[in-house]
């Protein structure tokens, strides 16, 4: 599989119902939900990278960054 923020490649891992969870050896552990796979297409890597990078710095301690609507 393909990781949803750098495109390099990454393994999908044990998620929650409403998201898929990746492990990317470049970006690291994260959830996105499906509204968000959607949406991480249509932005610039940039803008993808600072979406995953606003959803680490807001994560509770101990949880895996989660990106979702993107709006």
């Amino acid at each position: 599989m393909q990781c949803f923020v750098c495109g390099g490649p990454a393994d999908r891992i044990d998620s929650p119902a409403d998201a898929i969870s990746i492990r990317c050896p470049k970006c690291g552990e994260y959830d996105v939900s499906p509204l968000a796979q959607e949406r991480l297409g249509q932005l610039t890597p940039y803008s993808r990278m600072q979406a995953l990078r606003y959803a680490q710095t807001t994560a509770e301690p101990g949880r895996r960054p989660h990106l979702h609507a993107l709006g």
